[in-house]
C-alpha cells in the first residue's frame, strides 16, 4: 500500500514538474525570432511582408549575412520556413 502511495505522488510530482516546465516557455511567434536578431547581430532594419511572403533584414556588414540568415533559419518554424523567403542584405556594404 505504501509503495502505491509513493508511486502516485511521484507521478504526481512529474506530471506537477512538465506542466511547470511547459507553461514557462515563451510562446513561439514569427516578430519575436525576427526581433531578436536585433539583440545578437548588428542589424539596420527587419521587416517581415503583408502582401509579399518574405522576411527582410539589413545588417550592417555584409560578413554578417550567412550567419544571421543562419540564426534565423535555425529559429524560425518549419511553418514559417515554408511560407516566408529569408532575405538577408546589406545596403552599407561594408565588409569589415
Amino acid at each position: 500500500m505504501k509503495s502505491k502511495f509513493g508511486l502516485l505522488i511521484l507521478a504526481c510530482v512529474i506530471v506537477g514538474s512538465a506542466l511547470f516546465w511547459y507553461t514557462q516557455k515563451e510562446p513561439y511567434s514569427t516578430e519575436v525570432v525576427v526581433n531578436s536578431v536585433w539583440d545578437k547581430f548588428e542589424v539596420q532594419s527587419t521587416q517581415i511582408g503583408v502582401t509579399d511572403p518574405v522576411i527582410w533584414i539589413d545588417v550592417y556588414k555584409k560578413n554578417d549575412i550567412a550567419e544571421v540568415k543562419k540564426y534565423v533559419t535555425e529559429n524560425l518554424s518549419k511553418d514559417d520556413l515554408e511560407h516566408y523567403e529569408v532575405d538577408v542584405f546589406s545596403n552599407k556594404g561594408i565588409t569589415y
